[in-house]
């Protein structure tokens, strides 16, 4: 994919007032640059036997404004400095192999560091590879004298939280973890690795636990830049059922990280939750290229990066959001080319494209796994060509596989789906529309379900059932519960504009046109006058000159 990305921070509110921290009036760089590490050429002429001892990975290649943050600490070689900062970058953005690397590259340069034994320790033990963290841990405590009494007292901590100090219980060491850096707290209290460690410790680990929000807000005052904090507040965000107050994170997150790819894909976890479809794409998309950029700069395999799968997929959800066909085909080719396989989205891209047999090759494949999920998308597919009886065949086997699952929601959620759909097409409409309303009652208040861009999923059925059986007033409002929960949900827009023409609501029809020109302005035209066509087709069954109780003639 081209790089097309400069990230104008005015598309995300830098026009108007300051994103507000707790304490700061923070204002974001005008733009993030791609980040171009002119010294990537060297690494071809590494050679085999300059692996290092621990992680057993070449050394580092340095990036040079990857990640905003610093933390000076107790050595005179500005190489193993410059490291060791690339280290913690890597680490705050879950980039686990890179931290341990860059660790060691650091070491290469001041053997003596004990801050870098440390942070070698982390990477290490979070990438779960490289060798004995322990070991590097051990180091960290040996060359602790040598070292500041800051980076002692979080050594220390360490220490404590790892058993090394003579404390048994898991608790106990806990314990004296935190008393270790809330004495240091009390010091200290603009020591960043102190705040940051301190919020980690009482979760045990990553992922925005509760306890530990305080604290990254705390160091928010101290760095509103910090990497750390805005993503673990991001990932807390995503999970409180209240994601739009994890925004100004997101964008503290890019712009702390302007070189790492997780920075820019973080957003996406909020904004496919909230509705921020104008720009999530294009960010995710440049979460790629610099993912790419990064597996050749530092020789990595794209196997090897953890989070390269998840970063395609979400980048093909937000894609099929957005009509973008075309790229999400050439995702497709990348996640193949490393044997990633994403079967509900290739298969949504392939019933968007109304490619029939790519659709049937991806169903016949399902069948070998789960012959459930294959029977639910072959419905769809037939459901899609008209051909009804097929439909109904695939519907049974649903029906059957429900009556065994009495349990699974999810199963159920997809029989109503599709029978409901069915009989909405063969002439039972009004158990066909009780059945996709129970669905949409079942999954409008479902957070989790809103997910990834889902919410207005079975809402869109249910409208487009009710087209398919006539009825305009459950039409209307299914397509504007789906925009009241999708704001950028095409196919409501589309199915308003068809019925609204149908009914004679002229100007109407043209602003709900003009919306979903809009949501897919970056759409292929071709896909977007299909899509509107299939809509115009649908809204035919509705009787010409119907007055629905929304609105009116």
């Amino acid at each position: 994919m081209k790089s097309r990305f400069l990230i104008s921070f005015a598309l995300v509110g830098a026009a108007g007032p300051a994103m507000a921290f707790p304490g700061h009036s923070l204002k974001p760089p005008a733009q993030i640059p791609m980040v171009t590490p002119v010294s990537a050429p060297a690494l071809a002429f590494v050679a085999l036997d300059d692996r290092m001892p621990r992680t057993k990975l070449r050394p580092a290649v340095y990036i040079p404004h990857l990640c905003l943050f610093q933390y000076r600490v107790g050595t005179q070689s500005a190489d193993c400095q410059k490291f060791l900062d690339q280290a913690l970058g890597y680490y705050y953005s879950y980039v686990w192999i890179e931290a341990a690397r860059s660790a060691e590259t650091a070491l290469k340069y001041d053997p003596d560091c004990a801050y870098a034994w440390l942070v070698l320790n982390k990477g290490i033990e979070k990438w779960g590879k490289g060798g004995d963290a322990t070991a590097a841990l051990k180091k960290a405590q040996e060359l602790m004298p040598r070292a500041s009494h800051r980076e002692q007292m979080l050594i220390t901590a360490r220490l404590h939280e790892k058993g090394l100090m003579g404390t048994a219980s898991v608790d106990e060491r806990r314990k004296k973890a935190i008393q270790t850096l809330d004495e240091m707290l009390t010091i200290y209290d603009d020591d960043e690795e102190a705040w940051f460690n301190r919020g980690a410790i009482p979760g045990g680990g990553f992922g925005g636990p509760a306890e530990g929000i305080p604290f990254y807000k705390a160091l928010l005052r101290v760095n509103p830049l910090h990497p750390g904090a805005n993503h673990e507040l991001v990932h807390f965000y995503e999970n409180s059922k209240r994601p739009a107050l994890g925004w100004p994170y997101a964008v503290g997150y890019m712009a702390s990280s302007p070189g790492i790819p997780h920075a820019f894909h973080m957003q996406a976890h909020l904004a496919t939750r909230i509705g921020k479809w104008e720009h999530t794409v294009d960010w995710s998309s440049k979460a790629i290229d610099l993912e790419k950029q990064y597996h050749r700069v530092q020789g990595v395999a794209a196997n090897d990066d953890h989070q390269y799968s998840h970063h395609l997929e979400t980048l093909t959800l937000g894609l099929l959001h957005d009509g973008r066909f075309s790229e999400a085909k050439e995702i497709r080719k990348e996640a193949e080319k490393h044997g990633y396989r994403f079967t509900p989205p290739w298969f949504r891209l392939a019933l968007g494209q109304r490619d029939w047999a790519e659709a049937e090759a991806i169903i016949t494949q399902q069948r070998k796994g789960d012959k459930n999920q294959a029977s639910y998308m072959a419905a769809l597919l037939a459901i899609e060509k008209g051909d009804l009886s097929k439909a109904s065949a695939e519907v049974d086997v649903l029906r059957q596989a429900q009556q065994t699952k009495k349990g699974d929601g999810r199963l159920e959620q997809r029989l109503f789906e599709v029978q409901g759909r069915l009989q909405c097409a063969t002439g039972n409409g009004e158990a066909g529309l009780k059945l996709l309303q129970r669905v949409v009652d079942k999954t409008k208040n479902d957070y989790y379900h809103h997910s990834w861009g889902g919410g207005a999923y079975y809402m869109e059925a249910w409208g487009i059932g009710a087209l398919d059986c006539g009825n305009a007033t459950a039409a209307e409002e299914a397509f504007l519960e789906s925009l009241a929960h999708d704001s950028g949900s095409v196919k409501a827009a589309l199915g308003m504009e068809a019925l609204c023409r149908r009914l004679g609501r002229t100007a109407e029809a043209a602003n709900f046109g003009s919306l979903a020109n809009r949501l897919w302005s970056k759409a292929d035209a071709r896909d977007l006058e299909a899509l509107r066509s299939e809509m115009v087709v649908r809204a035919s069954h509705v009787p010409a000159g119907t007055t629905t109780a929304a609105g009116g003639r």
